[in-house]
């Protein structure tokens, strides 16, 4: 399934989301979720066991200035898109901006908020860190797609630690994201080699800028 729906009138950031095998129910809240964002949603296929593949296919879609996703297990804020397109807009040394995120179980009933006020060395440490709602600028972006091809899984954290190698990330301390617990979460499987193929993907990025 693939398609392109402008979420609101005036869109500012291109939004991918890349479908798996999740339940329909959950894929439909997602969408829903989104309604009235000032966003251009693509929803494309992902690819399974290839999620950097996928990720730069969906960051490649659309021309907008700003880029970000959405997971289809997860619920958003659609108001907190404006606010943060607003902080970098604001900021041009700004690379990403992200906020916090409340969890809600498998039902989807809330279980607390992460309050993730910015920290480089917890960025460095942890895929979970700048894990809210991120916006990113595009042109930031474009240039490292090629290096989450090969990234097997977490391109997402890839992808920011890089992108905070060339400049200022925001952490905005709102709720943008309602994070999803369930079994098959990619952060409950994930084994440690794919930590050590991130970080040799972000040491390889870092000393080709020097």
């Amino acid at each position: 399934m693939e398609m392109t729906l402008d979420m609101s009138e005036r869109p500012r950031i291109d939004v991918h989301l890349l479908t798996l095998d999740e339940p329909a129910e959950w894929r439909a809240a997602c969408i829903e979720s989104l309604a009235g964002a000032p966003i251009r949603l693509h929803v494309l296929p992902g690819i399974p066991g290839r999620i950097g593949q996928a990720r730069a296919a969906g960051y490649a879609r659309g021309t907008l200035p700003l880029a970000s996703f959405v997971d289809p297990d997860d619920l958003y804020e659609a108001g907190a898109f404006a606010p943060l397109a607003d902080a970098l807009d604001a900021c041009p040394q700004a690379v990403l901006a992200y906020t916090d995120e409340a969890l809600m179980d498998e039902a989807g009933r809330p279980l607390g908020v992460r309050r993730l006020a910015y920290s480089a060395f917890q960025h460095a440490h942890s895929a979970s860190h700048v894990h809210g709602l991120i916006v990113m600028r595009r042109c930031a972006v474009e240039p490292l797609l090629p290096r989450l091809f090969d990234l097997r899984l977490r391109a997402e954290w890839a992808l920011t630690r890089m992108l905070s190698q060339r400049g200022s990330v925001l952490h905005l301390p709102i709720v943008g994201r309602h994070w999803r617990q369930h079994p098959r979460q990619v952060h409950r499987t994930a084994d440690p080699a794919v930590a050590r193929r991130i970080r040799q993907t972000i040491d390889h990025a870092t000393n080709s800028w020097r």
